[in-house]
């Protein structure tokens, strides 16, 4: 078993090509995307609860999670991006993916640098 930080928590076909596209430790997508994915899985997965994925895509989180806090406009190009390939995505890969990010954003690549 690998122990990136992505894929050691599951490995599903998805994950992989997020992995693919983005490296084992999601390393080309900065803080800010990922604290903005983290906010876009956390509202996918609270309305898995009525819809399924192909009824509500993480995509549709992103624009209901996100147009609220954010400018339209200046949401990151990467996090539509991300989006896209995880059209399809299951509760528990986006569970998953959330278990990685926290992670990353409290330990690891994505962490806030304090001096």
């Amino acid at each position: 078993m690998t122990t990136d930080l992505v894929t050691y928590y599951g490995q599903t076909d998805l994950i992989n090509q997020l992995v693919d596209n983005y490296g084992a430790h999601l390393e080309k997508l900065d803080r800010e995307t990922k604290l903005l994915l983290r906010v876009t899985l956390s509202t996918y997965i609270v309305m898995q609860q009525e819809y399924t994925p192909t009824e509500y895509p993480v995509s549709t989180a992103l624009e209901d999670a996100l147009c609220e806090l954010v400018i339209p406009d200046s949401i990151p190009e990467d996090l539509h991006d991300v989006c896209s390939v995880l059209n399809g995505l299951t509760t528990l890969e986006a569970e998953t993916l959330l278990e990685a990010l926290q992670h990353q954003i409290r330990w690891g690549n994505a962490r806030q640098v304090v001096s």
